[in-house]
């Protein structure tokens, strides 16, 4: 299923410094040009900033891994992005055999070739697998963005960068769902999109005095 990759450059131009692309979530997956995902069936994003997809099905027992690593109804907000980032990353473990890409390392350019993805393929990856949660009733406390994106003249970093988003109902606080920092499998980071924005990444975690 390949199609036009739009240039980098035509995407910043339209895009200026706005944090979002695209007027809103429905228009991101339209100009992907990805098709609804339903648990029958969803859009597996891949070749660097999604110029085409894979379908993928996922079995009874597929499901039940995921629904089993998000585990029981979340207590408030904050526990439900806990399990939110575990079944993520139990999407990651059960579609990466299915589409080769369980070989994907954290970043972009660690390994490049068949099987890894850049922040585009994985954002959209994991906005895609937030609505799949979302149409079985498991983000209750959360409203599902379009991917965001962080410049380097704001961030600190070196290059454009984007995340899948959520937002806190109550509070309205938006998070950044990151799983391009990882390799595949591996739970994504879920911090405040504010914090994102600025330059956040894990090292600032990992080494506190930094």
């Amino acid at each position: 299923m390949k199609r036009p990759l739009l240039p980098l450059l035509a995407v910043l131009m339209l895009g200026g410094c706005a944090n979002e692309l695209y007027p809103d979530l429905h228009y991101y997956m339209k100009e992907k040009r990805l098709p609804t995902p339903t648990e029958k069936s969803f859009p597996h994003c891949e070749g660097y900033g999604c110029p085409f997809y894979k379908n993928v099905e996922l079995s009874k027992n597929d499901w039940a891994k995921i629904e089993r690593a998000y585990g029981g109804k979340p207590r408030n907000a904050q526990d439900e992005r806990e399990k939110v980032a575990r079944a993520i990353g139990e999407f990651e473990r059960v579609v990466g055999p299915i589409t080769g890409t369980d070989v994907d390392l954290a970043g972009t350019f660690g390994k490049t070739g068949k099987g890894q993805l850049d922040c585009v393929d994985e954002s959209t990856n994991t906005t895609v697998y937030l609505m799949l949660l979302k149409q079985k009733g498991l983000l209750p406390h959360h409203e599902i963005e379009q991917p965001q994106v962080r410049w380097p003249i704001i961030s600190g970093r070196g290059w454009m960068h984007q995340t899948a988003v959520i937002t806190d109902k109550e509070t309205g606080v938006q998070y950044a769902v990151d799983s391009w920092f990882e390799d595949s499998g591996i739970n994504p980071w879920i911090v405040e999109l504010d914090a994102w924005r600025n330059g956040w990444h894990p090292e600032l975690v990992k080494n506190p005095s930094n």
